[in-house]
């Protein structure tokens, strides 16, 4: 059955999950349309975000799209796919850095940080309020890609502590301790600590 047997604007309404659903069952090829458009601007904004490098970008997106669409049979719908297809961006971001050695992955013990406190929300707030939204993309920028990427998977993205941490491959109070270090960097360079 056709995505588009009903129009593009019913198609338009389906939910990601639903189209996941029906390309796997039907092999409709108009469904990938469907992914590819609602989710290769937001990757490539992303990877131009971490990797600052237009062409690179785009090579990734492209990269990161079919990476997507082999491994549909690989979601479980145990979250929303818009978060699995952020966690494949940031992984796939995150080798690409590596791989240019712009980023270093520090083997931190998980011991190190087991007496770390809980995610503190308010200290979240206090660093960030009242502060210019120009000023802190400028401070932003500062910071090493490690650093830019843990705050935007948390902030602007809005993923918890656990999602990060199952993404990156480590444990929840490790990706704790480097939020708290990425946070304390950008207070630091923002002259509020």
């Amino acid at each position: 059955m056709s995505f588009f047997k009903f129009g593009k604007t019913a198609a338009d309404k389906l939910s990601d999950e639903d189209i996941v659903e029906r390309v796997l069952k039907n092999g409709d090829r108009q469904g990938l349309e469907l992914l590819y458009d609602r989710y290769s601007g937001k990757i490539f904004h992303k990877c131009l975000s971490l990797i600052k490098d237009r062409e690179a970008a785009k090579d990734c997106t492209h990269d990161i799209m079919v990476k997507v669409f082999m491994n549909l049979s690989n979601f479980k719908g145990k979250s929303a796919f818009s978060l699995w297809v952020h966690s494949i961006t940031y992984n796939y971001c995150m080798d690409y850095l590596h791989k240019q050695k712009r980023i270093e992955y520090n083997d931190y013990s998980e011991a190190a940080y087991e007496n770390l406190a809980n995610d503190d929300e308010g200290l979240e707030l206090k660093i960030l309020q009242d502060v210019q939204l120009t000023q802190l993309e400028r401070v932003f920028e500062l910071l090493n890609p490690d650093e830019r990427m843990l705050l935007m998977m948390r902030y602007q993205d809005g993923m918890s502590v656990k999602h990060i941490a199952e993404t990156l491959h480590v444990g929840e109070s490790a990706i704790k301790m480097r939020l708290k270090r990425s946070r304390d960097r950008l207070a630091e360079l923002l002259g509020k600590k």
